[in-house]
């Protein structure tokens, strides 16, 4: 059974896909920001405790991820190396001093087969699209500046060749979320990822 990873910056539709893929029987695991408490600053404003958090929160999925593994679906918003991005970039900022650790860290658990995702699906959206979703995020979860924005899918790149977690898909999600869930679809089946 599949284990794919949705990974993007803020807006471009990760949870909304997510749970598109949860309603056809899929497994959501939420993205760490979603998880963690309230009161652990997220976006732009993180530091090296809530980095810490942020990760600690998207670990928690490895026991249940290792024990379905083989039994469901399982569609993650985000998951270590978008963890790692943001934390990654907040580093450069000298806004948090943990990511040295975390990609440590990282590294040991992809080293577990279960814990290595099927497929990477890289969601990218337009300024406008960004900017008009954003609007529906509430202010703590609402970022952030187009350095950040732009940032951090260079970023991305740079974890997953360092990595080497190759297996990644770009999509599109300016579109409807029918349309672009379709696109998923269609691209899990095409990579042979698929089987339930």
């Amino acid at each position: 059974m599949p284990f794919i990873a949705l990974e993007g910056f803020s807006g471009t539709g990760k949870t909304s896909l997510a749970t598109g893929l949860e309603r056809q029987g899929w497994l959501r695991l939420q993205e760490s920001a979603h998880a963690v408490p309230k009161d652990v600053p997220v976006a732009d404003r993180a530091d090296t405790p809530a980095d810490f958090s942020l990760l600690g929160a998207t670990m928690v999925y490895s026991s249940i991820i290792s024990k379905l593994r083989g039994t469901r679906n399982i569609v993650s918003e985000g998951y270590l190396l978008s963890d790692l991005a943001y934390a990654k970039i907040r580093f450069e900022l000298k806004k948090s001093e943990a990511y040295p650790a975390m990609l440590t860290i990282c590294r040991r658990i992809l080293q577990e087969p279960a814990m290595k995702p099927d497929l990477y699906i890289l969601l990218k959206a337009g300024a406008e699209t960004i900017d008009l979703r954003q609007r529906d995020k509430d202010e703590r979860e609402r970022n952030m500046t187009e350095f950040f924005r732009t940032r951090y899918y260079s970023a991305l790149a740079e974890i997953h060749d360092e990595l080497g977690e190759k297996k990644s898909e770009v999509v599109e999600t300016d579109s409807d979320l029918d349309v672009t869930l379709q696109r998923i679809l269609d691209v899990i089946r095409r990579r042979k990822v698929v089987s339930g």
